[in-house]
């Protein structure tokens, strides 16, 4: 048993604001230290893990948290650890062997494929916390946990991730086949994607995607100047403030005033049809005769439309002007909320 003591940010990410072609971990000239040689007082200032600390043995320890585990397992599979653990003396919390850049978390990710809860049905891992595993086992030379943690990053990272965890820690098989899929799926990178992979391979990808007529459009030219100031981030002519309250506030007055001059107009009577001339007011006209002749051919009279009154003629023009202006508005409204929705979509994809 062996005592560590870890303090450190989690291990290094997939988001990296440089580049994807990162050196490998196993060149890390890095050694931990005993706990004597970093002037640690373990007993001050280590808090015991709840999980990872064995009673009666020895002792390894975090800087902030001090952990009790089997030295076995890293003598056995870890040269790295073979040459620590020769020359700590004793198995108490005075020799432990600090990692001042492990967190944690890492650690406890680690130590998870040491210790399984459930030897038949293993914890299922996210993308990450396999990443934590093989950066500690690359970092440290766990030959079997690297190519476990590779084995399953295989089938659940992305392929941008693939890139960024192949060149960091030397997967040559993964990049050929990551690389196509970013190459020639329909979607551009998005920021977050770029932000992993670094400029050289964001200017690369883009270079193939273009010569190789992957970058299909998807969206119309028209609309590229008017999204120029949302992808990039540029400042706006300010807009009038309020403009869309001013404009559902014309829709909801004019509303009133259709429904106000709809009611008016309604109130008129209905216009009265001309006199039938065949007939001359006796109740009769074209329309209804038996007359096959004048039914085709009907008189001046029944042909001409209802005599309306200039009143009532003036608040129909009124109450027809009021409906279309409000209709015009409505479409335009309708418009700028679809254009708006369509924008958004877009914007998503420079996210």
């Amino acid at each position: 048993m062996s005592s560590i003591l870890t303090s450190a940010p989690p291990s290094p990410s997939l988001v990296s604001f440089g580049s994807s072609r990162a050196s490998s971990p196993f060149h890390s000239n890095e050694l931990e230290q005993p706990a004597g040689q970093a002037d640690i007082e373990l007993e001050a200032k280590g808090t015991k893990h709840s999980q990872y600390y064995f009673k009666r043995w020895g002792n390894c320890g975090l800087l902030e948290v001090l952990y009790s585990v089997h030295r076995y397992f890293f003598e056995r599979d870890s040269a790295h650890f073979r040459s620590i653990l020769e020359s700590v003396q004793g198995a108490d919390a005075k020799n432990a062997i600090v990692l001042p850049d492990v967190s944690c978390s890492d650690f406890d990710e680690f130590l998870a494929i040491l210790y399984p809860t459930d030897f038949r049905h293993p914890t299922a891992k996210t993308t990450a916390q396999w990443t934590s595993i093989l950066h500690l086992a690359a970092k440290w030379g766990f030959e079997s946990i690297r190519l476990l943690a590779i084995d399953n990053l295989t089938t659940t990272a992305i392929p941008v991730d693939k890139i960024v965890l192949g060149r960091r820690y030397g997967i040559s098989d993964w990049l050929p086949g990551a690389y196509e899929a970013v190459c020639t799926r329909a979607d551009p990178l998005t920021v977050e994607e770029g932000m992993k992979l670094g400029v050289e391979d964001i200017i690369r990808i883009s270079a193939a995607r273009q010569a190789y007529g992957c970058a299909k459009a998807r969206y119309e030219t028209k609309h590229l100047s008017g999204d120029l100031g949302d992808i990039f981030k540029l400042e706006k002519p300010e807009l009038s403030v309020g403009s869309t309250d001013i404009e559902e506030n014309a829709i909801n007055i004019l509303e009133d005033q259709v429904v106000a001059v709809q009611a008016e107009f309604a109130a008129f009577p209905t216009p009265v049809k001309r006199t039938c001339s065949p007939y001359g007011g006796q109740g009769y006209d074209c329309a209804t005769s038996n007359s096959i002749h004048y039914n085709r051919n009907p008189c001046a009279g029944c042909r001409a439309p209802p005599v309306e009154p200039d009143e009532r003629r003036l608040k129909r023009e009124d109450k027809e002007d009021k409906e279309r202006q409000l209709k015009d508005l409505r479409e335009k409204r309708d418009v700028k909320q679809r254009d708006l929705v369509d924008k958004q979509e877009r914007m998503s994809l420079f996210r």
